[in-house]
């Protein structure tokens, strides 16, 4: 009930994250409330013991109870002191706890979710998300416990007030009503201020991010001060954002500051006509009554405080929790996910239909081809004209509009997902390699594998003689990306990487395009040994290199327009004809003006 209340009053996705993660610790949750209160509870001592100082000690002159209240005052604080110290320590610890386990959750979260998220979302709000927004998270249970402090001991405070004087504590209390009014005008505008805020500091970090990616296309183009101009204008809506909150937050205080005082007046003049004129107060009830709406005041400052954080980072948040919103990859369209163990007789792609998500425009058009066991595939064609596309339905980074695509009989949809694509290797053009050694790369997704498994890869792929000339080895370490090596050499890790997997089926795509001639020929034999008894899709750049393939599909603008062997083709005097002289003609000529 109390949580259906909170939710209804913040009405956040990372507010309700916290909560529901929070029911996880009950144990520690229940340790830090019972703590909480009674730290709250000890620190009102001094309003209920001062009626006590002033009554029977100051006027009365009764020194054995100066020595009764000095002793429970010193007995109160010690206990308060330590109560206080073990809720901070053990809501610390939950916080910390939840924004961990969040955190965790979101990042393996992130890791399900398709392709498509990543395409349409720049990696920089993504990182922003993830880091920069998620300490928002322990912050909100950080600011949760010590509003729970504060407001069990300004509901201590109030119960002394009552205690000492009904109506007195009633018209003390007639301020709240105008404190919230202005609580919750503000914290309006700082929630929608704070939601601007973090998208804003989303862009900022995506756009550094982007330009520290192509800090040399930056160099190249000569363009290091447009760029810094941007990133100014970046950041001045950053900091305009931030000093609009600061602006916003800056009001609270001194208004309810205001009220507060006009509340101790009204409680000063009511007790002291009372104690002068009705004598229905003594003094040390009056002092108890003043002592608790003095000591009130920094905890219901501190409580207004609180909410107003608690409200302007609630967006940042909640941009973290959005990403649960997400679908991820459906693992299996059938009820009874189908075991793809890895043979294969007979892949079928029929009647392909595909667009990419938030885009009206059909990239494959009625795609139908047959591949056989151990048939190496070469798809050629213009760019854009949907070769990577077609290759990446195969291990489902993206699922096909209409169609199907049937290994064995049985729709790819139908097949585990995580089970399936074990049986896929990859050899991209724009290789990533993982900060760490050469050996820890090329074992990726294998980490139990021996040396002798990860020599052997290297082996055949024609990366271990170059291994071997390096300082430290296979212990080399490749740098982020792997910039510490070159084009080549990465390439041949990665071939290594998909060779020590031992996949069924592989995808080659465009893996030597970007490579120098020396270059290519090692990765190439690579890539010759690597097809060797699997089936492979090959996304051709040099029809050099696809000559001798099983079958060649030309594409031209999502369709299959010719399809067969290199001779056949070339025989229809077709699309495949018309690349084929524009690769072998240029270089014919290339070569006799060298």
């Amino acid at each position: 009930m109390i949580k259906e209340k909170i939710e209804k009053v913040y009405k956040s996705d990372s507010l309700a994250g916290f909560l529901k993660y929070s029911l996880k610790y009950k144990k520690w949750l229940t340790i830090t409330v019972l703590l909480s209160i009674v730290s709250s509870a000890l620190g009102t001592a001094p309003a209920w013991l001062s009626k006590y100082l002033i009554d029977d000690v100051l006027i009365s002159k009764n020194g054995k109870m100066m020595l009764i209240v000095g002793v429970a005052i010193f007995v109160t604080t010690i206990f308060k002191l330590i109560s206080a110290y073990y809720a901070e320590i053990t809501s610390t610890y939950l916080t910390e706890k939840i924004r961990r386990d969040i955190k965790i959750d979101i990042f393996q979260y992130l890791e399900h979710l398709p392709i498509s998220y990543f395409n349409k979302n720049k990696l920089g709000d993504i990182m922003a998300r993830l880091s920069g927004d998620s300490s928002s998270l322990g912050r909100i249970g950080f600011l949760m416990f010590d509003m729970l402090r504060e407001g069990i001991t300004v509901l201590a405070f109030l119960v002394r007030m009552f205690q000492v004087d009904f109506w007195l504590a009633t018209i003390s209390i007639t301020i709240v009503p105008a404190m919230i009014s202005v609580i919750k005008k503000y914290t309006k505008k700082l929630r929608k201020s704070g939601r601007r805020r973090q998208d804003t500091i989303g862009d900022a970090t995506a756009f550094m991010q982007e330009s520290l990616a192509g800090i040399q296309v930056i160099k190249g183009f000569n363009k290091i001060e447009e760029i810094v101009d941007k990133y100014k204008d970046v950041t001045q809506g950053e900091m305009d954002r931030i000093y609009r909150a600061k602006k916003i937050k800056a009001k609270i205080s001194p208004l309810n500051e205001l009220l507060a005082t006009i509340m101790i007046l009204i409680v000063a003049a009511y007790g002291g006509y009372s104690i002068v004129y009705t004598k229905s107060f003594t003094p040390g009830e009056l002092v108890s009554f003043i002592t608790a709406i003095g000591l009130m005041q920094q905890p219901l400052k501190r409580l207004v405080k609180r909410n107003s954080e608690l409200y302007e980072i609630l967006p940042s948040g909640d941009r973290v929790m959005e990403i649960f919103n997400e679908s991820t990859e459906v693992d299996s369209y059938s009820k009874n996910p189908k075991t793809f163990t890895g043979d294969v007789d007979k892949i079928a792609f029929e009647n392909v239909n595909f667009t990419y998500p938030g885009n009206e425009i059909r990239v494959l058009k009625d795609i139908s081809f047959d591949v056989e066991k151990g048939q190496v595939v070469a798809f050629v064609g213009s760019s854009g004209s949907g070769k990577t596309t077609l290759v990446n339905m195969i291990p489902r980074f993206y699922d096909i509009d209409s169609g199907s695509i049937k290994i064995n009989g049985v729709d790819v949809k139908d097949y585990s997902l995580k089970q399936y694509r074990s049986h896929i290797g990859m050899v991209p053009q724009d290789t990533f390699l993982f900060s760490g050694t050469i050996g820890e790369n090329i074992a990726f997704g294998k980490e139990d594998i021996g040396q002798d498994k990860i020599e052997e890869a290297a082996k055949m792929a024609n990366a271990y003689e170059f291994i071997c000339d390096l300082e430290k080895g296979f212990e080399t370490e490749v740098g982020e990306r792997g910039v510490l090596l070159s084009g080549g050499q990465k390439q041949r890790i990665a071939i290594a990487r998909a060779l020590i997997q031992n996949p069924s089926i592989m995808i080659l795509d465009e893996a030597t395009s970007a490579l120098d001639t020396e270059s290519e020929k090692l990765v190439q034999e690579a890539l010759d040994k690597l097809m060797i008894g699997r089936t492979t899709f090959v996304i051709a750049h040099r029809l050099s290199t696809i000559i001798s393939s099983d079958k060649i599909i030309v594409m031209n603008k999502g369709k299959i327009v010719e399809i067969g062997k290199h001779e056949e083709l070339l025989s229809k005097n077709g699309a495949y004809t018309k690349l084929y002289n524009i690769q072998f003609k240029g270089r014919k000529t290339n070569e006799k003006n060298s």
